[in-house]
């Protein structure tokens, strides 16, 4: 993986979510909000097994970045990264991160 700008917001947002249970986090679009966030944040302590929940506007976008994160992975959709959208859903049991529209 070649390093993205939000690479170097990481930390803080850790540390801020250590302590609140929400941040606004903001940076320009492709900096890496969206397919490195979710899994630099996976493995955090005060997650303790808890699901992380992904808003998309678009269900294409909300596919998209599921199937992203998946092969970061190295994994299908529906393991540990899912998506639930407008008639069609893939999680499963072992599901951490689902990626979500709105409808």
């Amino acid at each position: 993986m070649s390093p993205l700008p939000i690479e170097q917001a990481l930390p803080a947002l850790r540390q801020a979510l250590q302590c609140r249970d929400e941040v606004v986090l903001e940076a320009p679009p492709g900096a890496g909000k969206t397919t490195r966030v979710p899994l630099a944040l996976l493995d955090e302590p005060w997650l303790a097994g808890q699901s992380i929940i992904m808003l998309e506007p678009r269900r294409l976008a909300a596919r998209a970045a599921a199937e992203r994160l998946a092969s970061e992975l190295g994994e299908q959709v529906g393991e540990t990264v899912g998506y639930r959208i407008r008639l069609d859903s893939r999680v499963g049991p072992r599901t951490r991160i689902e990626v979500v529209t709105e409808g």
